[in-house]
């Protein structure tokens, strides 16, 4: 995480108990399902990934499991389902926490069962395996940005083994929102990012700056949805050449 930023703390790592009946239902469903894979595919091709998200979810999660699939940009779509980072790209899954009110972000390391993973097609509105062969979908089977586990197995095939909390010192959503303080404005910023970004990124962008622009979203929302297709990286990036060039 440290390549993207710099300046990142880890505040707390919380391992996930399940002293609950409900946790430790879950916990005999994956390893039920763990021997159901392999049996059927020989190995079942258990990883470990990242999943991020804001703090209510996560915490949604920690009780009751993954509810839905996640949510994603269109410029990023492998089809529908909940996406995990591997392990080594914990940075990719991060981009979708947002800060809590101290100021921590959160990401779960979970267990995964992939099984025979096939590859999925950007853009790609699949829900489900293309055929019985498969168990889960990914990006690039040899190089995995992305593991997509399909709403009907999320609760079989996912099992969460800990938290970890961090704070960045990439806070661009302060800093955009500061902006009508600033010297310069959404629209400069909006153009800045043209200029870096690849065209299915740039009409994305577009679209969505139209939106604001006619007043059907609103400024956080907006910064939001912007944050979700550019990256927060990119972004900072951005803000920072205006500010330098000015």
């Amino acid at each position: 995480m440290k390549k993207i930023d710099p300046g990142v703390v880890i505040t707390a790592i919380h391992q996930c108990t399940r002293k609950e009946h409900s946790g430790e239902a879950r916990q005999d469903v994956f390893q039920k399902q763990i021997e159901i894979t392999k049996a059927a595919r020989g190995v079942s091709n258990t990883v470990y990934a990242w999943y991020g998200a804001p703090a209510k979810e996560v915490e949604s999660i920690l009780a009751h499991g993954f509810g839905g699939p996640s949510k994603v940009s269109a410029s990023e779509t492998y089809g529908v389902g909940v996406y995990l980072s591997p392990f080594g790209l914990p940075h990719l899954s991060a981009k979708f926490s947002e800060a809590d009110d101290s100021g921590e972000k959160h990401i779960i390391l979970c267990r995964v069962i992939l099984g025979n993973v096939e590859k999925v097609v950007a853009g790609s509105q699949q829900h489900y395996p293309s055929s019985i062969d498969f168990d889960t979908g990914t990006d690039d089977p040899k190089n995995p940005k992305w593991y997509v586990v399909w709403p009907s197995v999320m609760d079989r095939h996912i099992i969460p083994e800990c938290v970890v909390c961090f704070k960045s010192s990439i806070n661009v959503s302060g800093q955009v929102r500061g902006s009508t303080h600033t010297k310069y404005s959404l629209e400069k910023l909006f153009s800045k990012l043209r200029s870096s970004l690849p065209p299915e990124k740039i009409k994305e962008l577009a679209k969505l700056y139209d939106v604001y622009r006619v007043g059907k979203l609103t400024k956080n929302i907006f910064i939001r949805h912007m944050r979700s297709v550019v990256g927060d990286y990119v972004l900072l990036s951005a803000i920072r050449e205006i500010r330098s060039s000015e």
